[in-house]
């Protein structure tokens, strides 16, 4: 679980960008100026509310939450769900013939290797290894960028300036010249080339002697996702009870406050880069308004005052190499590799989330849990 005002944010940025965007963190979300002079004995140094040292007791009081009646429900993975990634894993592999030789045509897609740099300093977000680009306009770049491919050849380097956009989202490069330096690995032929899933793919790609060891380690996966499904569920449901059953006895309103001004300069932000009304961006890509984000931060803040009571009560910690492990373990759960969902996430949010998880776990050890098997999705829908 990735906090709601974390993935709120995350779902604009989203939208703005058309994939996923480091956002910052849940510190970064939490910690504004501008606390009220009332709060700033509970507050960090820069003025903002810190949950971590502030005294709770005062904000909340926590249920009871020990001896829940708790159930896991775990749904087995079915053949067709095995065959089905096992298609999705060829269907990886494939690809259209590696041409090395030749140059660039318009409309070609080349596999290549660039860095952008501005003065002669390379920017962040501008290099790429391994991108795919066709060489034509309106390839989903910025105007100058595909074309400059035309004409060139696999494996020689070549660079180029682009000016970006006036209106590009990035104000240090809105506007700006910029040189590319790039190298092409190949172009895309027109035949697709699909690998036969047999002992020799299985050995070079996954380390597996047969096919069937492959499909045994995905099976093994698939179990796992399942598993980590249920848990969730299971600590959703144990939240949520603490959310709904602890009493809140007043709420930081600066805190409040300050994640309303976040949210709602954001969302202003993106409104304007699609030259909407704020109104009307809220209603569209959002589904509330603007009384009820404001509202909505009652519940952000809730959160953050049950689960940090809790990790003060329970005396939770997460080391750096529980944090490195579970890390891994948590990115393969969305399919990702570590420092992709860190740079996705940020390293406080994804701290927080498995110091969560831990918490819920150490709720479930005082009470009983029950596990029970679910139906699983009928085997023609799996395998779709």
């Amino acid at each position: 679980m990735i906090f709601k005002k974390v993935s709120a944010l995350l779902a604009a940025l989203l939208i703005a960008s058309g994939c996923l965007a480091s956002c910052g963190n849940s510190d970064e979300i939490e910690t504004q100026p501008g606390e009220t002079n009332a709060e700033t004995e509970q507050s960090s140094t820069d003025g903002a509310f810190d949950y971590k040292t502030a005294d709770l007791s005062q904000y909340i009081t926590l249920c009871d939450y020990k001896g829940m009646d708790l159930v896991k429900s775990v749904v087995p993975v079915t053949e067709a769900e095995v065959d089905a990634k096992i298609e999705s894993i060829r269907e990886e592999y494939s690809h259209y013939e590696y041409i090395y030789e030749g140059v660039v045509g318009e409309g070609d897609t080349v596999l290549c290797d660039y860095v952008g740099y501005k003065d002669g300093v390379a920017f962040e977000g501008g290099a790429n290894n391994g991108a795919e680009v066709t060489a034509k306009p309106d390839s989903g770049y910025i105007e100058g960028f595909a074309e400059s491919f035309v004409g060139q050849e696999p494996g020689k380097e070549f660079s180029f300036n682009v000016t970006f956009p006036k209106a590009y989202m990035n104000e240090e490069l809105a506007g700006q010249e910029v040189t590319f330096v790039c190298t092409i690995t190949c172009i895309y032929g027109e035949e697709m080339i699909i690998p036969e899933i047999n002992d020799a793919f299985a050995q070079e790609n996954f380390g597996c002697a047969t096919v069937e060891e492959l499909r045994a380690l995905q099976r093994s996966e698939l179990e796992a996702k399942n598993d980590y499904i249920a848990v969730t569920e299971m600590n959703n449901t144990i939240f949520q009870y603490m959310l709904d059953n602890s009493t809140v006895i007043k709420y930081p309103e600066g805190e409040v406050d300050k994640l309303y001004e976040k949210y709602s300069s954001t969302y202003k932000t993106y409104a304007g880069y699609y030259g909407m009304e704020y109104e009307a961006f809220l209603e569209y890509y959002m589904g509330t308004t603007d009384e009820e984000l404001k509202e909505s931060m009652r519940g952000y803040v809730l959160e953050d005052l049950v689960m940090y009571s809790l990790i003060d009560e329970l005396d939770a910690e997460l080391t750096d190499e529980e944090y490195a492990e579970n890390l891994v373990n948590l990115a393969r759960m969305y399919d990702l590799e570590a420092e992709e969902f860190e740079a996705n996430y940020g390293e406080d949010a994804i701290r927080v989330t498995l110091l969560w998880s831990d918490v819920m776990k150490t709720i479930a050890s005082y009470g009983t849990v029950t596990e029970v098997i679910a139906e699983p999705a009928p085997e023609t829908e799996a395998a779709e």
